[in-house]
């Protein structure tokens, strides 16, 4: 399990590079980085909410 983890990583992070990679106006890099803005306001949102949670 651990090795399929490690790959994972290392496939996101070699995706990741290769993404930013790309020209500012292309539509793939547009599109990761709109998905990468989602996935960080979910985060916040569900880290804010387990806090309040935490805080009653």
């Amino acid at each position: 399990m651990k090795l399929w983890t490690l790959a994972l990583g290392v496939g996101v992070a070699a995706g990741a590079v290769t993404v930013m990679m790309l020209p500012r106006e292309n539509s793939v890099r547009q599109m990761a980085y709109h998905a990468a803005e989602k996935v960080e306001d979910a985060m916040t949102s569900t880290a804010n909410k387990i806090a309040d949670k935490v805080m009653l």
